[in-house]
């Protein structure tokens, strides 16, 4: 029997891979309201903004996350082709876009807040045919940290909010030699709810998987939706380089290599949003996220 068979199905039903994203037919009205939450959305993320030009600018590296490029979907994961075009753009001129390797290695330079790393979660179909091809064309490096549960057992995960990558897809970027391949979990779980066994099996199926259907194995890794976890923290420390959090606080020479802050990019974020947060790293929406979720960790 195919070994595959004995890796598990999403964890409390299913319940954790949703990303409270539509899937699927839309009618009228939900595309209307999905339409006053964009510009509300969009008011919001203008004046976190505004706010963020009253603090200093972040300090070390920006680890950019990003999750869907143009996948049509009209929900705050998915970034417009266009407008991924248009932060390459920004991004070529505000500095240097970089590995996450190279960031890691450099964030204790006085300029490394000039250094920017594109990351991409969960690994999504949209990201092969419509990112790769810009990166590639500009030969701009980025980093892949893929749920293995979608992209093994597809049917398994009947509300992922997209069309999960294949293997082939992953390795096609892989042996590009642009993208760093980290893990994220084989169902996404919010591991801040899980015990210690099932967070070290969601690191390992993970691992298992990735390395032996792309051929690599992952050394970095990031916190379904961005939470950091006590209970995963072994397995996490153990068997990755370094590992991700959401919005959390500069990297410096002496930040903590398992728990670094990446800045979130968003569908609703108009363009001076967006390079506000390259500036100043979204701290304000940060903290307002954080406060919401009632989230306490680094």
């Amino acid at each position: 029997m195919e070994a595959a068979a004995r890796w598990p199905r999403p964890v409390d039903g299913g319940e954790n891979v949703v990303h409270n994203c539509p899937h699927g037919g839309r009618g009228d009205e939900e595309t209307i309201r999905d339409g006053h939450m964009s510009l509300v959305r969009r008011g919001l993320h203008s004046a976190f903004a505004a706010v963020d030009t009253f603090l200093p600018r972040l300090r070390g590296p920006r680890i950019l996350i990003y999750h869907q490029v143009g996948s049509g979907r009209s929900h705050e994961m998915n970034v417009p082709t266009e407008v991924f075009a248009r932060h390459l753009d920004w991004l070529a001129h505000f500095g240097d876009i970089v590995s996450l390797e190279e960031a890691v290695e450099r964030r204790g330079e006085p300029e490394a807040e000039r250094l920017s790393v594109l990351t991409f979660d969960d690994g999504y179909a949209d990201v092969y045919r419509n990112a790769f091809p810009l990166l590639q064309r500009r030969s701009i490096p980025f980093t892949l940290y893929l749920t293995s549960g979608p992209i093994e057992s597809p049917d398994d995960f009947p509300h992922w909010p997209g069309e999960p990558l294949t293997w082939d897809q992953a390795k096609a970027m892989h042996n590009s030699g642009l993208m760093t391949l980290g893990a994220h979990t084989h169902t996404h779980p919010d591991l801040r709810h899980v015990d210690e066994a099932t967070a070290t099996r969601e690191v390992e199926i993970s691992n298992e998987l990735i390395e032996s259907r792309v051929g690599a194995t992952p050394r970095h890794f990031t916190y379904p939706k961005g939470w950091w976890s006590q209970t995963a923290d072994p397995a996490v420390r153990s068997g990755y380089d370094t590992a991700t959090v959401g919005m959390g606080p500069s990297i410096t020479a002496t930040s903590d290599l398992h728990t670094l802050g990446r800045v979130s990019v968003m569908h609703s974020d108009p363009q001076f949003a967006f390079r506000r947060k390259m500036i100043t790293g979204g701290r304000t929406e940060a903290k307002a996220r954080r406060f919401r979720h009632r989230y306490v960790g680094p």
